[in-house]
């Protein structure tokens, strides 16, 4: 691996732990939320997945996560003893649950939003507008790379 590549692959690893790391700090530890970043992430998708006074169900945010329903019964039920999110019965369908955030877990997910806003506004005060446009350019690229690999990994799980 060349220099450039081995300097590019760590940074691209480091900004990322980094920003999860800062995250987690200032949200869960500061605050002492008692919260992984993982469970705050899944309060997020549970919000963002609301649609009016109906809440996602499990199958729903797994797909979204991209995780296992089993792993996700779990989470949110980890959530729901911390009090975060509640389930409700469908009243439509007596075997569909949703998911819903209680108060304390919409407090949490405002809070979520609020960092996120205050963490780009700060990067922003770090860039000239030159530097802002190359940089979000070069992010897009990035995103792309990846989306690209992702999908040929699904296309690739489906050749049988």
């Amino acid at each position: 691996m060349s220099e450039f590549n081995y300097e590019f692959d760590r940074l691209l690893n480091k900004i990322n732990h980094n920003i999860m790391k800062l995250e987690e700090r200032t949200l869960c530890v500061d605050r002492n939320l008692n919260l992984t970043i993982n469970e705050l992430h899944l309060l997020e998708c549970i919000q963002k997945a609301t649609k009016g006074e109906d809440g996602p169900t499990i199958s729903a945010i797994a797909a979204e996560l991209d995780i296992t329903r089993p792993s996700t019964t779990v989470a949110v039920n980890k959530l729901k003893d911390k009090k975060f999110v509640e389930k409700i019965g469908c009243v439509n369908d007596g075997r569909s649950v949703r998911i819903k955030l209680t108060p304390k877990g919409k407090k949490v997910y405002a809070l979520h939003t609020e960092y996120h806003e205050n963490m780009v506004k700060a990067l922003n005060e770090c860039f000239t507008d030159s530097e802002k446009k190359a940089l979000s350019d070069s992010l897009a690229k990035i995103n792309e790379f990846y989306e690209a690999r992702i999908t040929e990994k699904e296309e690739e799980d489906f050749d049988f």
